[in-house]
């Protein structure tokens, strides 16, 4: 299986059970309405994990998986290396949102790999909640666009997914803050344990 690093969110998972991502720190952009410049590169350093730090058993099963030991990275200066597939950035924080409003941001998407992949973009329902925040439901999906789900890049390339998050007039928010989730998959990948990689998303309803 090829090596992935992400900005932000790494995870191994199982084809067919429930996936899960994991997540350390991240490079957060936190927008006010309306989004701000979306331009610069990311960048990282690999995380070298403690001597003592406990090994947690790994042997994944089809029938109860469990989720993989991973290793995070953290941002700094440095340029991400092209031989590595990544995405940035690791979370988005949308403030201000309300009912009718409408948010987008890109995802960059980095294919490391020497030969063109299709990826697959989609919304995922999180694992887990920032503090202070619920985890959105599924339906939330129905006010996530993303302008180009099955990109195709070419060996080395990087490349903006537009982002599209939009509350319809007459909704109602499942929280004053919620967080989904937007995995980026190799739809290449055809062995029985896959690479997810998320981005984070956080929204915070304006106090009307």
């Amino acid at each position: 299986m090829k090596n992935k690093i992400l900005l932000g969110l790494m995870t191994l998972v199982l084809i067919v059970p429930i996936s899960g991502c994991s997540y350390t720190v991240e490079e957060v952009y936190e927008l006010e309405m309306p989004l701000g410049d979306t331009s610069g590169q990311p960048s990282y350093t690999p995380y070298e994990p403690p001597a003592n730090e406990p090994v947690i058993p790994t042997a994944p099963s089809v029938a109860e998986p469990v989720e993989l030991v991973n290793s995070p990275i953290t941002v700094d200066d440095q340029q991400p290396p092209d031989n590595v597939t990544w995405i940035s950035p690791g979370k988005v924080i949308i403030g201000n949102f309300h009912k009718g409003a409408k948010a987008e941001y890109p995802i960059a998407i980095h294919n490391g790999e020497d030969t063109s992949i299709e990826f697959l973009v989609y919304y995922r329902q999180a694992n887990r909640a920032a503090d202070g925040y619920i985890i959105a439901p599924d339906t939330m999906q129905d006010w996530v666009t993303i302008a180009d789900p099955t990109p195709v890049l070419a060996p080395k390339e990087t490349r903006n997914v537009i982002v599209v998050l939009e509350m319809p007039d007459e909704a109602e928010p499942p929280s004053s803050r919620w967080e989904f989730w937007i995995a980026v998959k190799d739809n290449s990948q055809n062995e029985m344990i896959q690479t997810e990689l998320c981005s984070r998303w956080l929204v915070e309803m304006r106090v009307d």
